[in-house]
């Protein structure tokens, strides 16, 4: 198939061999919405239908998906046809157009702008799942992908071992700040053998809690900018995982996606990863979404329409021969939600709050520790924080967690990676009045295993 749209704007420039030759064929979900509209007779999609007088004491000639009804009745509230249809492979459209303005209502002064650059968003099953087919649209097998060595250890499983990509790591903090030099000079080193790098950040950063300061994220943004501007013929991805934008809790830092801020240029194309695992508190939904701004250059060549057709038929193809569509109930579910977002927004506030809290104590606690045993990285907000393990103690993080679960029933993740040699703390799960035990165990795990 052609992309005579991509084509001309120079799109295609920014994917991989597998993104440039990926597409969704006219297919069953093809003919199956047509024909939703225009067949007397639909011998389409492989669902079965029916009278729902068949299942019904109630029904009536109307037909339906068929279905359980004793599964039915456990979503009163809803239609057959909202809870047991496939959805279709981008996303249920209304959910996308709902999901799309609740990013522009985060976006603030650049959300009139966005609204212009961005496409619908992409359905996915998750972060992950967005995670995993981006890194194979943009980036080859074989070749890097830019990523700090702060990091959620699943990006290896895909980055390696899914895509099979390397991974060209830099240091993330420059003292206590991210470390703006060395994640420039990792894209360089990409450029170095080819003219297109593809990097990954993630904000409130998983393992680490790390949000920058409201001046250093304009500074980021205004060095992206520079840095693009001195580099016309290298072309960059810049992958935003967001999984947990919004929830920052020191009012100096910044606390919305630098996604917003990012300007795409014909060099640059920014790439928003979210969902509603952490955004809406439903981990078991499975609902990601992955939204691409366009540069103005790209708009300026072509019909925005145009574009997003053939940009959507590409992701389109790739959730087609991954997972083929996503959850249909917690989409509806969560577009119902949005209708009332203020009603959503502050009953979320209440765990944020929660959550706050227990980041106060335990920012707290973690100064109090002994510099010669931990030393924690800067955090200001997510779901985590990390604890260095200090490396005069000649110690390795799963042995000081595993004495820690063994003797002091505390459970903590170690991370033990290069340079890195310490504990992940997941403090969105213990008890506020639990976090200064959970400081005092860790300490005495490590004067134990000194001795």
């Amino acid at each position: 198939m052609d992309f005579p749209v991509l084509q001309q704007i120079g799109a295609m420039d920014f994917l991989s061999d597998y993104g440039k030759k990926i597409y969704n064929p006219t297919g069953i979900f093809y003919w199956s919405g047509r024909s939703k509209n225009e067949a007397k007779i639909n011998a389409t999609i492989g669902t079965a239908m029916g009278k729902s007088k068949t299942l019904f004491a109630d029904g009536d000639e109307t037909q339906i998906t068929l279905c359980i009804p004793s599964i039915h009745t456990y979503f009163p509230s809803l239609s057959t046809e909202e809870i047991f249809p496939y959805a279709p492979e981008a996303g249920i459209p209304a959910f996308r157009e709902a999901w799309k303005k609740w990013l522009l209502r985060k976006a603030g002064a650049s959300a009139e702008r966005l609204d212009q650059q961005t496409l619908l968003p992409i359905v996915v099953s998750g972060i992950t799942a967005g995670i995993s087919i981006c890194t194979r649209m943009f980036v080859d097998p074989g070749t890097p992908i830019v990523v700090p060595d702060k990091r959620w250890e699943n990006y290896d499983n895909i980055f390696e071992r899914n895509v099979g990509n390397t991974i060209e790591e830099f240091q993330t903090f420059d003292g206590q700040d991210f470390n703006m030099p060395g994640f420039l000079q990792a894209i360089q080193n990409v450029w170095a053998t080819q003219d297109k790098a593809v990097a990954l950040l993630n904000f409130p950063n998983n393992p680490t809690g790390y949000c920058p300061p409201k001046a250093a994220a304009t500074q980021f943004v205004q060095d992206i900018a520079a840095f693009m501007d001195a580099n016309p013929s290298k072309k960059l991805v810049l992958l935003f995982d967001d999984a947990y934008e919004g929830y920052v809790y020191d009012e100096e830092s910044e606390n919305a996606s630098l996604f917003y801020q990012i300007e795409p240029k014909a060099n640059l194309l920014p790439v928003k990863l979210d969902g509603m695992s952490k955004e809406m508190l439903w981990y078991g939904a499975r609902i990601g979404a992955i939204t691409l701004a366009c540069p103005d250059a790209w708009l300026e060549k072509a019909d925005k329409a145009k574009v997003e057709s053939e940009l959507e038929n590409k992701f389109r193809g790739v959730v087609r021969n991954t997972i083929s569509n996503c959850n249909r109930l917690a989409q509806v579910a969560a577009l119902k939600a949005f209708k009332n977002l203020d009603q959503v927004l502050a009953e979320r506030q209440t765990v944020f709050n929660l959550l706050a809290e227990r980041y106060r104590v335990l920012k707290a606690k973690l100064a109090d520790i002994d510099p010669d045993l931990l030393i924690a990285d800067p955090f200001q907000g997510g779901f985590f924080c990390f604890v260095n393990i200090n490396p005069n103690t000649g110690l390795n993080a799963p042995d000081v967690c595993d004495h820690l679960l063994k003797e002091y029933k505390v459970g903590t993740v170690p991370s033990q990676r290069g340079v890195m040699n310490g504990i992940r703390l997941a403090f969105c799960g213990v008890e506020v009045e639990d976090i200064p035990e959970l400081c005092d165990s860790m300490q005495k795990a490590v004067k134990d295993l000194l001795k």
